[in-house]
């Protein structure tokens, strides 16, 4: 945990998961309505943890009119 990773057994742990990668898990598994608007919607989140703003709703209509 101190690396910002999670081991996958408690003891020798030959495998360890970004915790970061784990938060970005959560957010997907709280917004799974609807799998394109889940991930659009997990990935903002995400970003805005980070620090990162959308700054235009624009990137989102073309998102939408791609699929």
């Amino acid at each position: 945990m101190h690396s910002g990773l999670f081991p996958t057994t408690p003891s020798q742990p030959c495998i360890a998961i970004s915790v970061e990668l784990l938060g970005f898990y959560c957010v997907l598994f709280e917004c799974s309505c609807n799998s394109i608007n889940s991930l659009a919607s997990a990935l903002n989140t995400h970003y805005e943890h980070q620090g990162f703003c959308l700054t235009t709703q624009e990137v989102c209509a073309c998102l939408i009119k791609i699929v």
